[in-house]
C-alpha cells in the first residue's frame, strides 16, 4: 500500500508540475519519433543509398543523433511513406527528411549539405553533384 500510494502521489506531483510548465509556456511534449528519416533500400541494391547510409553514421557518431531509417524495399506500408515525403519530386533513393524543418535530401549529396540538412540549416533538395565531386576540397572541412 505505501508503494502504491508514493507512486500515486509522484504521478500526481508530475502532472502538477507538467501544468505549471504549461502555464509559463515551457513545457515540450515528449517526441515519440526521430525528426530525421532516410528512406532506402536493402544493402547492396544501390550504390547512392550504401554511400549515403555510410555518411548518415558517421553523422550520427559525430552528432550523437539517430537518424531513422525506412526500408521501402520490402514494405508496402513504407513506400507509401515514402510517397507521402517524395511528393513526386525526387522519385528515387535514397531520400532524407527532416521532419522538423521539412528539409529534403535526394539522393547522394555532400558532407556538408547532409550535416545542414541534420542541424536545420539551408540545405540543397537535389545537389548537382557526381560520386568524383565527394572528395573535394570542401568535404576536408567538414568534421566528420
Amino acid at each position: 500500500i505505501f508503494l502504491a500510494k508514493s507512486f500515486a502521489e509522484a504521478s500526481i506531483q508530475k502532472k502538477v508540475v507538467n501544468g505549471f510548465k504549461r502555464f509559463a509556456g515551457t513545457y515540450r511534449e515528449p517526441e515519440t519519433y526521430n525528426n530525421l528519416v532516410i528512406f532506402t533500400t536493402d544493402p547492396n541494391v544501390s550504390n547512392h543509398c550504401d554511400n549515403m547510409m555510410e555518411m548518415v553514421e558517421a553523422l550520427e557518431d559525430y552528432l550523437k543523433i539517430k537518424v531513422e531509417r525506412v526500408n521501402v524495399w520490402r514494405s508496402q506500408l513504407n513506400f507509401k511513406l515514402f510517397e507521402k515525403f517524395d511528393r513526386r519530386e525526387c522519385n528515387g533513393l535514397p531520400l532524407l527528411v527532416n521532419r522538423k524543418t521539412g528539409a529534403r535530401i535526394c539522393g547522394i549529396s555532400t558532407k556538408q549539405n547532409l550535416l545542414n540538412w541534420a542541424t536545420g540549416k539551408k540545405t540543397e533538395f537535389m545537389p548537382e553533384m557526381y560520386p568524383d565531386d565527394m572528395d573535394s576540397p570542401n568535404e576536408d572541412d567538414v568534421p566528420f
